[in-house]
């Protein structure tokens, strides 16, 4: 018999009352089939709507029979599920990276889109290993030896991966019992793929004694001492970084200086996260010549993750550094009203139509289309033309560049944190019918829950 206490491993990762609903990632495979039964039995007993998502890839011949397959399983139990299709023109190389940037997109998205706060992934004991040995073999620090966690934030959903521990051969057993057929994907036995090479050599460790089970303790004691480090890293970012509304953060070099390397380094890697909202941290080499350039004092500024660390004040023999993202224009998104995005995983925007705004009710609108792109020289130049006063903010040169605005055909429109919209009599026509109606810097709500 095939013993999964899931309850235990759901209360390991979920706190708290009130979760009315939660969404399970399915792709048909025996891992993502087994959570997916599991916690159709957890939510039923707990009373809490799930909602299985399943993403059509379109990336080998069938995939939508498949998806259809799955969906007729999950019918036959009477759960609720979402079939996806990454519509998007398929790259040439990199699939596998890609798959998995646009599956999780989608599948947030529409978590948000559904008030779905949790999504459940179905990660297990092997996936965690072949994890740890791949970036063993890259050479990485304490942070990539633990691994994957239990729970991550992506685009304001919670990633939960409650199998972790289990073996993918308990997860067959499991369906075996519960009478459930899975697919099998042949790119998982491609050995052209890193992962499936690294795969066969887990077989091997365990011939001789080095079983999978062996190396999951040697990867929760890297996770363990990962959240150990971890503590000083965030009290300096609770009381030595003031963290801006307008998405930047300063600190003291002299209080960092005083601190190990180790220290400094992880601090590093957690402010380039908050302000550059990069998914991976820097890579060593950088890191280390960064840590080295902060801790000789002498800081005329440099580039690092996205970000730019410059010198922005000195008093009584101390810099001041802060750390903004760099000002590279990038391509425009279109928006529409009521739509609700995570911008450059840094900002959570929102938008409304200007009907749905009393205080811009009468001023009409239309239709034309209106796009969020970064500030950039030409729209602040725009701005201060229009508004002299603006010259003065206190909000840092560089990081006016990089703020979220929205622009129409006779150019910048909004930029809500600068306090800037433009007056439809400068042009004497209707403003765009799209207005900010949410932009936040999601570090504050990170830092404030001590994530």
């Amino acid at each position: 018999m095939a013993k999964i206490d899931f309850d235990r491993l759901m209360a390991a990762i979920l706190h708290g009352d009130g979760i009315g609903r939660i969404a399970v990632a399915v792709s048909g495979g025996a891992d993502s089939m087994a959570l997916c039964l599991l916690a159709d039995q957890w939510a039923k007993s707990n009373d809490i709507a799930l909602q299985a998502v399943i993403v059509d890839h379109g990336l080998r011949p069938g995939s939508a029979d498949e998806a259809a397959t799955v969906g007729g399983w999950l019918a036959a139990r009477n759960i609720d599920h979402q079939i996806l299709v990454w519509q998007e023109e398929k790259p040439e190389a990199g699939v596998q990276a890609a798959a998995r940037k646009a599956r999780y997109r989608l599948m947030a998205d529409w978590c948000i889109d559904n008030q779905i706060k949790y999504l459940l992934v179905a990660h297990h004991l092997e996936d965690q290993v072949e994890t740890f040995l791949m970036r063993l073999h890259r050479g990485s620090g304490v942070d990539g030896l633990a691994s994957m966690a239990l729970n991550y934030v992506f685009q304001n959903v919670q990633i939960l991966r409650p199998l972790l521990t289990q073996s993918k051969k308990q997860l067959k057993e499991f369906l075996k019992e519960s009478n459930q057929d899975w697919i099998e994907d042949p790119s998982n036995q491609d050995p052209a793929y890193a992962r499936t090479q690294i795969r066969a050599l887990v077989g091997r460790l365990e011939d001789h004694g080095l079983s999978a089970e062996r190396l999951g303790g040697i990867v929760r004691q890297f996770s363990s001492l990962k959240q150990f480090l971890q503590l000083p890293v965030n009290a300096f970012v609770e009381s030595q970084c003031h963290l801006a509304p307008e998405g930047y953060a300063t600190f003291d070099l002299a209080v960092l200086k005083q601190l190990p390397d180790a220290i400094i380094s992880r601090i590093i890697i957690r402010l380039v996260g908050l302000v550059g909202g990069c998914e991976y941290p820097p890579r060593q080499k950088k890191l280390l010549r960064a840590v080295n350039v902060l801790k000789q004092g002498n800081v005329s500024g440099f580039t690092l993750g996205g970000c730019n660390f410059l010198v922005s004040d000195k008093t009584s023999g101390s810099h001041e550094i802060m750390i903004c993202r760099e000002a590279r224009e990038k391509s425009r998104v279109q928006v529409s009203a009521g739509d609700a995005i995570v911008w450059r995983n840094v900002f959570d925007l929102q938008f409304e139509s200007f009907n749905a705004n009393p205080d811009m009710a009468n001023d009409g609108g239309t239709n034309e289309k209106v796009y969020l792109r970064p500030l950039g020289k030409s729209g602040w130049a725009k701005i201060i033309k229009d508004r002299p006063d603006l010259k003065d903010i206190s909000v840092p040169f560089q990081v006016r560049l990089t703020l979220p605005a929205l622009f129409d055909q006779r150019g910048v429109f909004e930029a809500p944190l600068l306090g800037y919209r433009r007056e439809a009599a400068i042009y004497d026509t209707p403003p765009p019918p799209v207005t900010f109606k949410l932009a936040h810097f999601k570090a504050l709500t990170e830092r404030d829950a001590g994530e």
